[in-house]
């Protein structure tokens, strides 16, 4: 048998679930395809919106051709004004809250269904800020996603930040104290915590005297896809072209950026299938200086290919990490492109967002009042300290650190699962 309480991961580009056995061990919850972790994506079908599907699934239908409205990185609209908003998803309105409502209720039904018992009390995982600089949205963030999980069945939300769960993860196996330093680079911030670890501390009920500091940044992943497209896809869809001079009195001018960023991010792609949007680029292609690269924008926001372009490019961006050219095949346009993108390209594309991760992290320490050097073990997590130039230009300022890098995409919801334990059993 289970407790009746869970840790959920609620992650930008993946999300996860522990559960408790009576007998205080841990669980994580399995999903498709055997995985510990779920892809943050929902698809609702054109004439089935109220059954959407999930996951890898949802990735797969979307790709594939099936009709109807994807969404991804849903996680990044906390803490800004798409909050409050509704979204047209096949001709009917609905509200953020109602679209995070359904993933989180897909997360809950599937952790019951395997704990066989009905779990009504949960700890959320959030970054140390959802927004930079920004503590009313911080504040506004957290209450939409605590009335989000209470409307899918939770009687008890309780939220920890994420890198102090995936330290209390590590802890489960630490054999003696020591000063550590959390990095948890995920798909939609970069956050930090310096935590004092060890087998006497995590027996301790309140750990606040054993956190030194948190700090976060809101880049990650998805910043790294944008810098890649923005470098090495977007300019042959044109970004970077003219406009005819002629039609602007012999000016010479760029065309627009605006439609190019807003299909780097996740985001925002659908934003750009509205009829204004698709009017503005038709102008700009009819009003452009190389027709044939901003045809390709044309062609991939007038079919809503977005999603499928970008991607690619995350797929691009995944493979660079293991070598030092990659051949994009984007096969899904009416006349294929190849694109070759080189891993030295994409980490001059991540250089200046890889130095502010550097700087929040250095923040982090200064807070806690130590230095690089008093650093016993580093943590990393979350899917983008996967990339070798973050990791190397991390892990080259802890000289006396161990690494530790185990359960990388899951430690987050395990430490959530240690949390919920203590918070619903210890008081």
């Amino acid at each position: 048998m289970y407790k009746s309480y869970c840790g959920i991961d609620f992650g930008t580009t993946n999300s996860a679930v522990s559960i408790i056995k009576e007998d205080g061990t841990l669980k994580q919850i399995i999903f498709e395809k055997n995985r510990e972790t779920i892809p943050t994506a929902i698809f609702f079908p054109e004439h089935n919106t109220y059954k959407p599907i999930y996951g890898s699934k949802a990735i797969e239908e979307y790709i594939t051709g099936g009709n109807g409205r994807f969404m991804r990185s849903i996680k990044r609209i906390l803490g800004t004004d798409l909050m409050n908003l509704k979204t047209e998803v096949n001709e009917i309105r609905l509200s953020y809250e109602d679209i995070i409502g359904y993933f989180l209720k897909h997360l809950k039904d599937t952790a019951e269904e395997q704990a066989g018992v009905f779990i009504d009390k949960v700890v959320l995982g959030r970054p140390v800020h959802f927004q930079d600089y920004a503590p009313e949205a911080d504040e506004r963030a957290e209450s939409f996603l605590r009335c989000v999980a209470k409307s899918v069945g939770f009687k008890d939300v309780d939220f920890q930040y994420e890198p102090l769960a995936a330290a209390y993860a590590h802890e489960q196996i630490i054999e003696k104290e020591k000063l550590a330093c959390v990095i948890d680079i995920g798909g939609g911030t970069s956050d930090f915590s310096v935590i004092r670890l060890g087998p006497e501390h995590k027996k301790q009920r309140n750990r606040q005297k054993d956190i030194l500091a948190n700090t976060g940044v809101r880049i990650g992943g998805n910043d790294f896809d944008r810098d890649l497209a923005i470098k090495c896809f977007m300019p042959k869809l044109g970004y970077g072209t003219m406009l005819k001079a002629e039609l602007y009195n012999g000016r010479i001018l760029p065309i627009p950026s605006t439609p190019y960023v807003m299909l780097s991010e996740w985001s925002s792609i659908n934003s750009l299938y509205t009829y204004k949007e698709k009017k503005n680029i038709e102008r700009i292609y009819e009003e452009s200086e190389e027709p044939k690269k901003v045809g390709i924008l044309r062609e991939v926001v007038k079919r809503e290919l977005g999603h499928t372009l970008l991607n690619c490019i995350e797929q691009g961006k995944i493979s660079l990490t293991r070598q030092d050219k990659q051949e994009a095949e984007l096969d899904f346009l009416e006349k294929p492109q190849s694109i070759d993108i080189y891993k030295r390209d994409f980490e001059e594309s991540i250089k200046k967002d890889t130095q502010k991760i550097i700087n929040t992290m250095t923040e982090c320490l200064k807070e806690a009042s130590v230095g690089y050097n008093d650093i016993e073990l580093i943590i990393l997590t979350g899917g983008s300290t996967e990339i070798p130039y973050i990791k190397k230009e991390i892990c080259k300022l802890f000289t006396n650190a161990v690494i530790s890098e185990g359960g990388k995409f899951s430690s987050v919801s395990s430490g959530l699962g240690y949390v919920a334990q203590r918070v619903f059993e210890c008081g």
